[in-house]
């Protein structure tokens, strides 16, 4: 047996016993869905739209300019309404969560594919945010709670952007900014993460660059509580102590899926 099918059956074994477990998914589990990665690559959203951008601070400078110059750039394959649809990794995720509903999916991702591959509302936080619903920028307001599902942005290039029904406030896309915690809206759902992450007996890391605040949050909570840490991703993670099953996401997670899920 390969060092890796040795990995593979190893997860498996993991993902099949283990009562409390979490998937924590990046940007590398929706490459395959024709979404740029956000690290580590030409190609990379990081590698050509500087972070600062991303923060409310700047939003707050310049709303048109952020909505025009930032947000429909860096992601233009979501903003524009592109036919994305989930990859086999995402598939996969949903039939080995489904059979195991105290199984926990927090992901980095605000492309909303875990929802559309059929993960339950129950067992999915979207800790990032969500790329398709807007709330309102004045603290206070009933829609900062109340998030509206579309936005009207054709009037952009002459400089109205989209504002609130009840306070005429800009609105924003309803996702962490760089600048904010992850406690900035009970949508973001970082309570049910911590908590879960603070007793989880395995977490399973797909497609991160560990490279964010929750991904570092998971770690140390894991190695305080025992876990076992599982790095599924193209390549091995630098971080000491994660098993490493690698290979594409839609590729690996399918293979552990029909090992723990054979019928």
């Amino acid at each position: 047996m390969s060092e890796q099918d040795g990995a593979l059956h190893e997860v498996a074994r993991l993902v099949s016993t283990c009562e409390r477990l979490v998937w924590l998914t990046g940007a590398g589990l929706s490459v395959a869905s024709g979404l740029l990665p956000y690290r580590k690559s030409k190609d990379a959203v990081w590698s050509r739209f500087i972070t600062d951008w991303g923060t409310i601070e700047r939003f707050r400078e310049s709303p048109v300019e952020w909505w025009r110059e930032f947000w429909l750039k860096a992601h233009a394959d979501l903003a524009h309404g592109s036919p994305i649809e989930p990859n086999a990794g995402h598939d996969a995720i949903t039939r080995m969560v489904r059979s195991r509903p105290a199984h926990l999916v927090v992901t980095q991702n605000i492309d909303g594919l875990h929802r559309k591959s059929g993960v339950a509302e129950q067992q999915l936080v979207e800790i990032h945010g969500r790329h398709d619903r807007f709330i309102c920028t004045r603290p206070g307001c009933a829609r900062v709670l109340e998030p509206f599902g579309t936005v009207d942005l054709s009037c952009l290039d002459e400089g109205t952007v989209p504002r609130c029904d009840v306070c005429a406030e800009p609105l924003r896309p309803l996702v962490l900014l760089f600048d904010e915690s992850y406690d900035a809206h009970p949508a973001y759902g970082m309570r049910t993460a911590r908590r879960a992450l603070n007793d989880a007996e395995v977490i399973l890391f797909v497609g991160t660059s560990f490279s964010v605040g929750i991904t570092d949050y998971a770690i140390r909570a894991g190695r305080y509580a025992g876990a076992r840490l599982v790095n599924v991703n193209v390549e091995a993670a630098e971080q000491h102590g994660l098993v490493n099953l690698l290979g594409p996401a839609e590729v690996t997670l399918p293979a552990l899926a029909a090992i723990t899920d054979p019928s």
